[in-house]
C-alpha cells in the first residue's frame, strides 16, 4: 500500500510539474450485495456451493474506496473492496476440500475472505458538458483466503490473481445537475479465466465538488488454475458519495 500511495504521488507530481491541472476525487461507496460462489480445491476436491451446501449467507453489505487523480482527459485511478462472508452448517454430503475429507453429519464453519484492489488508467475519448466518453485500461488483483473448519480439522486454500481487464466509461448528462452514467471492464482467457465487472447509476450533483449517485453493480469472477477454482458472482444496488479536490 505505501509503495501505491508513493507511486500515485510521484505521477501526481510529474504532472502538476507542468502546467496540466490535476484534480484529485475520492469517492465511498455502499454496496448491498447477493452472492453465487462456488469453490474447489485440490484434484480430487468437491465442487461446492458456499450458499447451498455451506450455509453461507447470500446477502452481505460491503464499503468500497476509490481515488483518482485527473489530468485533462487522463485519469490514474485506484480502488480497494474488501469482502467477507461466514457460515455455519451441518452438512449433508461429504466434501473434499484441500486434501481434507468432511464427513456428513459434520458441522462445519466456512469463512471466505477476499482483498479486491483495482489500479488503472483511463483516457477519455470525449470529455465536454457533462458528458464523458472513455476506454480503460485496467489491473485488478485478487486475494482470496477460503477455510472450512470442522472438529479436529482446519484447512485453508488461497489464490492470488493478478488480473488485466480492459472496458469503457460513459456519461451523459441531463438537465438540473443530473447524469448518468456507467462502466464496464473484463477480460475472457477462455475457460481457464474470465472476469466481467460492470455498473451503471444516476449521479447528482448538489454542490461544485460533491456527487452523490445511486446505481447496480455486477461482478463475475471465473478462476480455474491448478486443480483450483474460484466461481464467484456478486451484484446489487449501491450509494456513492464522491467530493472533488
Amino acid at each position: 500500500m505505501k509503495k501505491l500511495v508513493a507511486l500515485l504521488f510521484f505521477v501526481a507530481t510529474l504532472f502538476t510539474g507542468t502546467n496540466a491541472f490535476a484534480l484529485v476525487d475520492v469517492e465511498g461507496r455502499y454496496w448491498l450485495m447477493t452472492m453465487d460462489d462456488e469453490i474447489k480445491s485440490g484434484t480430487t476436491g468437491t465442487t461446492i456451493n458456499l450458499v447451498d451446501d455451506l450455509g453461507v449467507d447470500d446477502k452481505e453489505n460491503f464499503f468500497d474506496v476509490r481515488a483518482t487523480l485527473e489530468f485533462g482527459s487522463h485519469k490514474l485511478r485506484y480502488g480497494y473492496m474488501p469482502l467477507s462472508w461466514k457460515g455455519t452448517k451441518t452438512i449433508s454430503q461429504t466434501i473434499v476440500f484441500n486434501g481434507q475429507t468432511y464427513s456428513a453429519s459434520d458441522t462445519v464453519n466456512t469463512e471466505l475472505d477476499i482483498a479486491y484492489h483495482r489500479l488503472g488508467y483511463e483516457y477519455d475519448i470525449i470529455d465536454t458538458l457533462n458528458n464523458r466518453l472513455g476506454v480503460i485500461f485496467e489491473v485488478k488483483y485478487f486475494d482470496i483466503d477460503a477455510s472450512l473448519t470442522s472438529t479436529g480439522l482446519n484447512e485453508t486454500a488461497s489464490v492470488k490473481a493478478p488480473v488485466p481487464t480492459i472496458g469503457i466509461a460513459a456519461q451523459v448528462g441531463l438537465p438540473f445537475l443530473v447524469s448518468v452514467g456507467g462502466e464496464v471492464t473484463g477480460i475472457s482467457l477462455g475457460s481457464a479465466a474470465w472476469l466481467v465487472d460492470a455498473e451503471a447509476g444516476v449521479n447528482f450533483k448538489p454542490a461544485p465538488f460533491v456527487v452523490v449517485s445511486g446505481g447496480y453493480r455486477l461482478l463475475k469472477l471465473h478462476l480455474d488454475y491448478d486443480d483450483d477454482l474460484a466461481d464467484i458472482s456478486v451484484q446489487g444496488p449501491f450509494v456513492m458519495l464522491r467530493a472533488d479536490f
